[in-house]
């Protein structure tokens, strides 16, 4: 699935109801796991992943490279990736989700939002999410944005 805006579905411009653009808005950030993510997320183990070996999924102005899903021994549906954002681009919306998860820029600058609040986001910077806390970042800066995603449930 492309990275499209939240108003473009199947490419073409609609108007979408609140509930629309939270199941549109699921899809979108689900597609950002690998191919088999939707099956039951496997059991992780202590292991390195390069980033040769992690899955990259492709997005208008971004990358998302997906290095483990699964649960733990403490935790379900753990994620953890790097995403690389074009200038003047997002990988999707501001958005929130049940999930805890932190954010950590490695290079580039841009926009973060926390609950309807913007503020300048810069190398090193470290944005936690709450669960069900409305979170994003945009690339607003002249280089490309990359930054580390670790999200998660405890059991």
């Amino acid at each position: 699935m492309k990275n499209l805006p939240i108003n473009y579905v199947l490419g073409k411009k609609i108007r979408l109801n609140k509930l629309v653009a939270a199941l549109t808005l699921t899809a979108i950030v689900t597609s950002t796991l690998p191919v088999n993510a939707a099956d039951k997320p496997t059991q992780l183990t202590s292991s390195i992943v390069s980033q040769k070996d992690a899955h990259i999924t492709h997005y208008v102005g971004a990358d998302f490279y997906t290095y483990y899903h699964g649960d733990t021994q403490l935790t379900k549906g753990a994620i953890t990736g790097v995403a690389v954002i074009k200038p003047n681009n997002e990988v999707h919306p501001a958005h929130q989700h049940p999930d805890e998860e932190y954010l950590m820029i490695l290079e580039g600058s841009g926009t973060w939002t926390l609950n309807g609040k913007s503020q300048p986001a810069h190398t090193g910077d470290i944005l936690f999410a709450a669960p069900n806390d409305v979170h994003g970042i945009y690339n607003n800066g002249d280089v490309p944005l990359k930054f580390v995603v670790v999200r998660y449930q405890a059991k």
